[in-house]
């Protein structure tokens, strides 16, 4: 696993062991953030909230490539152990924040985020929930864009107050882009 485009592309991650911890390939990374680059919302500057972060990679590939700041959020100190490790790789400190989170129990955001990386573990059908629980909590910034991916056979139903932008099947996976409606 390593960060595909950027400032720091082509820099190994560290990986995960076992199954608990389910990386986005690099690949469809790759295919996410050319789809990013063409969106209406710039990542240049951006403040980036890694939902579910697992291994930090969506997140960090959003700092290669020009994001001002990532939170990570994670219910698994075995993740976020695994995020904090690959910041240090990449020795951006600086500007990322870790944080133990169960994310149906948020508390309120203090600033927006313009992009939200979601990837719950696909058996636990929380997606609903976890954009119920960030919409409450004020995450979204006027002009957010929230990428989700759950298992295509799951059937979501997205709040009204987004567009689907986008969709994308890959393997076992499925985007969507949503763009907070105005």
């Amino acid at each position: 696993m390593r960060i595909i485009g950027g400032t720091y592309g082509g820099r190994k991650l560290v990986s995960p062991r076992g199954k608990g911890i389910r990386p986005t390939s690099d690949r469809m990374r790759e295919t996410i953030f050319n789809i990013l680059e063409h969106s209406s919302i710039s990542l240049e500057g951006a403040r980036i909230l890694d939902v579910f972060a697992g291994t930090g990679a969506m997140g960090l590939e959003a700092l290669s490539r020009g994001a001002a700041h990532v939170t990570f959020f994670d219910k698994d100190r075995a993740a976020l152990h695994l995020v904090k490790k690959n910041i240090s790789l990449l020795n951006v400190e600086d500007k990322s924040t870790t944080k133990y989170v169960n994310v149906p129990a948020l508390s309120p955001a203090l600033k927006p985020y313009d992009f939200i990386f979601l990837d719950p573990p696909y058996d636990l059908d929380i997606l609903s929930d976890a954009l119920s629980s960030l919409s409450n909590n004020r995450y979204f910034a006027d002009e957010c864009m929230v990428i989700a991916e759950y298992a295509p056979g799951n059937r979501v139903i997205f709040p009204d107050y987004f567009d689907v932008n986008k969709e994308k099947t890959y393997g076992d996976a499925r985007f969507s882009f949503l763009v907070k409606k105005s």
